[in-house]
């Protein structure tokens, strides 16, 4: 499973590739919010550590519908960021469906809550997270994982701020006069 900066790249590249310019830029401090806002919505579902049931109902489609619920009620008549806050959360589902997993039961509740079974890609792109901090060998593990996640992540993410950048300059331009 992708560790937090890979869930947070994920976010980011989706909130920014799904949002439009309103919502993914403007100077550069709300550039730096809405990606800090795509990040932690990336990471969200990981919050299921703290009450010990990781990789359920909190990695599924249905918890993306909620967060999308979520974010039509704070944020009315704006479908272009719902769809973005919804994106990002979806990354985090798709990044562990993808991820390697060492603890069973393997997999996620990708499909919840229309089955309860738990799902994992037979394609392994991200490398597991080692959680044994005290080892020398875990570290290099993480180290690993870290230089995947940046390698594959990485461009999706600045992709998105770069086009979100672009989009910010276009529409700042002065109307341009026709004959």
């Amino acid at each position: 499973m992708p560790t937090p900066l890979g869930h947070a790249l994920g976010g980011i590249a989706a909130g920014a590739l799904v949002g439009r310019a309103e919502e993914t830029s403007g100077d550069r401090s709300r550039s730096l919010r809405w990606s800090a806002l795509f990040a932690a919505v990336g990471m969200l579902p990981d919050l299921d550590f703290l009450v010990g049931a990781h990789r359920g109902a909190s990695h599924s489609v249905g918890a993306v519908l909620l967060i999308t619920g979520m974010a039509v009620l704070v944020a009315p008549r704006r479908p272009r960021l719902w769809a973005a806050i919804g994106a990002a959360y979806a990354t985090h589902v798709l990044l562990d469906w993808l991820g390697t997993d060492t603890v069973a039961p393997f997999g996620l509740m990708a499909l919840w809550p229309f089955d309860g079974a738990f799902h994992i890609s037979p394609v392994e792109l991200f490398y597991p997270v080692c959680r044994q901090y005290w080892l020398v060998e875990c570290w290099l593990s993480l180290a690993r994982a870290v230089t995947v996640e940046l390698a594959v992540l990485g461009p999706l993410a600045l992709l998105g701020l770069l086009r979100a950048g672009s989009r910010r300059r276009r529409s700042s331009r002065p109307p341009t006069a026709t004959s």
